[in-house]
């Protein structure tokens, strides 16, 4: 259901209040409470990537239970107004915590201000008596452990209202992966332990706690304590699947109003599953509908920067790979370990990251070789177009500069050998050589020119038959295409020679036969030594009718 004035579209907050009252745009996810409530679970923790909505329905679950404020006007028109969960709307203390700007020096002294504002807020401290004021003084004074700050509140508010809080807190491992290769982990690590132990397990004045976060933290890293806890993933979650995110008939719903192009709409932003449930991403859509333009939106309200760090050369590969449109198997841990991310001997913690995090998507599960991984959607393709583009090639007008000489086959050779002998230095093939170096060079050149301008699904292409054998690597355009062809010479003399010899091969085996041939057609050969290379390229003269 789409509530509000079509017209009024706020990207800026997560305050369900401010968005019922100013009557903005609202997609209707109020089924969430209901599946809150209903679950039995007295923990839980929802898993899903960023800007889905995971900090509004947060917002929109404590105004529909506090009972410091009437809001439910804000809930007319809703679903949940004629759940069998209303009656409990309005009735029960709740605690918002925001985890997400915590800060690696400060993060004690910010929980404890949330905690403090709270009880501040909820009681008249100043009439507190007996155990509950006891507490208070003991904790504000610092003469008990901060980490006891979740457990002080709710035994307050139960000792002078009689009732049992929810507790809420949004992003819970924000603090955690900022910091996963920091010397400031393991403090960080066990502080929040002892907080969310202390005040979810065993609380007996706690109703019902929920956490949201992006990734699945490890009970052997984090939430060791929590055995009550209950976590729903994109794995396997059954309840809240369809509550962050768009599902189609929502976008249906959309596209009735502001009349897009669906089949664009889906092209960019599909591609989120949840325990196979396919959604949209929310935030990627509304921005969308509001500017009117198809571009990348998710990707320019974060960092991958955690994923540069872990990059090997066998995951470049599989990340080339991806981006040429293929799906690949590997192995997905359901848990990450932040601490052991970094020294992980295999890929389990590497591709999990990417795919809790939002960056890759499960296509599938292989019995035999784990999850079938993909890049979903052409926004997904253009967060990665710029990733290689910031990491490899610190400016993208040095990627376009490197085909203004397309027709012009000497300074094409010259512009591409000054280019690699420039930027190979990324690469550390001083010392490999043979088929170890070609792979490296193939490789560099794959991932720069998938990243270059607008990224398609199936081009450039590497490794496919044509002709008599397979080329190294194809890259059409609309204007233009371009056979890659990579040698490796054993000594720095060679190199012109071997750079000829491929440019013979190409012609030898016809790599050209399944091309098309309305366009131009530049072979280029690279052949290499080390760090030093030699290029050949040729216009390739197209005949008439020509028949292979």
């Amino acid at each position: 259901m789409i509530l509000g004035n079509q017209k009024k579209i706020d990207l800026s907050t997560s305050s369900f209040e401010a968005m019922r009252e100013e009557n903005n745009l609202y997609i209707d996810k109020t089924i969430f409470i209901e599946h809150f409530l209903n679950e039995s679970n007295s923990v839980q923790l929802i898993v899903r990537q960023r800007r889905l909505g995971k900090s509004l329905n947060l917002d929109m679950l404590r105004c529909f239970l506090t009972n410091k404020i009437d809001c439910r006007g804000l809930f007319e028109g809703t679903y949940i107004r004629n759940s069998e969960v209303w009656p409990q709307a309005n009735s029960a203390p709740v605690f918002y915590f925001d985890f997400k700007n915590l800060g690696r020096e400060t993060y004690k002294t910010e929980i404890k201000k949330q905690v403090l504002k709270h009880i501040y807020d909820s009681v008249d401290v100043s009439s507190l008596s007996g155990f509950s004021k006891f507490s208070f003084e003991s904790y504000l004074n610092g003469d008990v452990n901060d980490a006891t700050g979740l457990l002080v509140l709710t035994e307050i508010i139960h000792e002078t209202t009689g009732k049992k809080s929810y507790i809420l807190i949004d992003e819970y491992d924000k603090l955690l992966t900022d910091n996963y290769n920091n010397k400031a982990y393991e403090s960080i690590k066990e502080y929040e332990t002892s907080l969310l132990s202390a005040g979810l397990k065993g609380n007996l004045y706690l109703k019902k706690a929920l956490m949201t976060g992006v990734m699945r933290v490890s009970r052997e890293s984090m939430l060791s304590g929590l055995n009550n806890l209950y976590t729903y993933d994109l794995f396997s979650d059954d309840v809240f699947a369809a509550d962050f995110g768009l599902t189609e008939e929502e976008i249906d719903g959309l596209q009735k109003l502001y009349g897009f192009n669906k089949d664009l709409m889906k092209k960019w932003y599909d591609g989120i599953k949840i325990n196979k449930v396919e959604l949209y991403n929310i935030y990627s859509v509304i921005s969308c509908i509001r500017s009117g333009i198809y571009k990348n939106y998710w990707g320019r309200s974060g960092t991958i920067s955690i994923i540069l760090n872990l990059l090997n050369e066998e995951r470049e590969n599989i990340i080339i790979r991806l981006l040429n449109g293929e799906t690949v198997s590997a192995y997905v841990n359901e848990r990450i370990s932040l601490h052991e991310l970094a020294a992980d001997p295999g890929d389990g913690l590497f591709y999990s990251l990417l795919v809790q995090s939002g960056y890759l998507a499960v296509e599938d599960f292989d019995v035999n070789n784990g999850a079938i991984i993909k890049i979903p959607s052409k926004e997904l393709m253009t967060v990665w177009k710029e990733f290689i583009l910031t990491s490899f090639v610190k400016s993208e007008g040095v990627m376009r500069s490197l085909f203004a000489n397309i027709n012009d086959a000497a300074k094409f050779s010259e512009d591409i050998e000054y280019f690699l002998s420039d930027r190979l230095s990324y690469f550390d093939i001083a010392e490999s050589e043979g088929k170890t170096a070609e792979r490296i060079y193939h490789v560099f050149m794959l991932g720069l020119l998938s990243a270059y301008e607008d990224i398609s699904y199936h081009k450039p292409l590497s490794n496919r038959e044509s002709g008599g054998g397979r080329y190294d690597i194809l890259f059409e355009r609309k204007e233009f295409n371009v056979i890659f062809e990579f040698k490796s010479a054993e000594e720095a003399s060679r190199l012109e020679s071997a750079a000829n010899d491929g440019l013979k091969q190409i012609d030898e085996k016809r790599y050209f036969a399944d091309i098309r041939n309305d366009k131009p057609l530049m072979k280029t050969s690279v052949a290499f030594c080390g760090k030093r290379c030699s290029v050949k390229s040729a216009i390739h003269e197209w005949l008439p009718n020509f028949i292979f």
